[in-house]
């Protein structure tokens, strides 16, 4: 059966927009419904006999009706809320106007105050958390190698510098520039390298081309 409730929550997730105009006529419609339950529970409660299987039925059937219609209203602005939060985090300390006019005045005092928050937690610890949020490229990141077989001297991809490969011989390297010889085995990643940082052969020691 359709209801406001699931109304509420289908136009949230149906929406093409980030963040769809607050239904306060839908929201009004599910505490409506709500308010109706529990007065038809509370006259049941009060006017019946509590030994009848079919008075058991429909104080079940009230009951979870209410809780499936709070339910919906969680689900709704829990899920409003994550958005707005995410916005936050790309679109920095100020909503754009487009966004803002869909939201609550409830929801818009919520990103001030996660603003505000989360500006305080950075200057309380010094970081800015906003720096690097991209995640580096994979093949562009530095690993530690161990050598399993004797490779000889490859050129890395800037193409100015050569290293030598030789079997026991550890290294610091970019990952694109041994992967195809992780993927055959000649060399492997070194998972704890402060162990071995006597026989480390740092980035520094490779020589040009």
């Amino acid at each position: 059966m359709d209801t406001p409730g699931s109304q509420l929550v289908r136009e949230l997730l149906e929406s093409s927009y980030i963040i769809p105009s607050y239904s306060n006529h839908l929201i009004n419609k599910v505490n409506i419904q709500i308010k109706k339950e529990k007065k038809d529970l509370d006259e049941i409660i009060t006017n019946e006999d509590y030994d009848s299987p079919s008075l058991s039925a429909t104080i079940l059937y009230h009951h979870f009706s209410i809780r499936r219609s709070k339910r919906y209203l969680c689900v709704y602005h829990n899920e409003r809320l994550k958005t707005i939060k995410r916005l936050r985090w790309t679109h920095g300390s100020t909503l754009p106007s487009e966004i803002s006019e869909n939201c609550s005045q409830e929801e818009r005092n919520f990103f001030q105050e996660y603003s505000l928050l989360l500006m305080k937690y950075m200057s309380q610890i010094r970081l800015d958390l906003y720096q690097n949020m991209s995640p580096p490229c994979t093949e562009n990141i530095y690993i530690h190698i161990l050598v399993v077989n004797d490779i000889g001297e490859i050129l890395t991809n800037f193409e100015t510098q050569t290293i030598r490969l030789l079997k026991g011989s550890k290294h610091y390297i970019r990952y694109n520039d041994v992967k195809k010889f992780l993927k055959n085995g000649d060399v492997i990643r070194i998972t704890n390298p402060k162990e071995n940082e006597q026989t480390m052969t740092p980035t520094k020691n490779l020589q040009n081309k």
